[in-house]
């Protein structure tokens, strides 16, 4: 009787200590935080990969609209 009690015991012991042991709330949010983080810096990185051929485009069309402007100045002064 003794032995099974004890065995009863040390199993409820066990189940009670996983139990609380596994409901820790502060990991969660430490979690949620670190994918809100990696999500940002995914973010930031897509959008930078974007705008950088479209700001060497712009870049590109200025340059040429430049030289046109030049080409046409020139002509007129002939």
């Amino acid at each position: 009787m003794k032995k099974v009690l004890s065995c009863c015991l040390i199993g409820v012991m066990l189940l009670g200590g996983a139990f609380f042991g596994c409901s820790d709330k502060k990991e969660p949010a430490a979690e949620k935080g670190a994918i809100k983080q990696m999500t940002q810096e995914t973010a930031k990185e897509a959008v930078n990969q974007i705008r950088t051929p479209i700001d060497k485009a712009r870049s590109a069309a200025k340059l040429e609209e430049e030289k046109n402007m030049e080409m046409e100045d020139a002509l007129k002064k002939q």
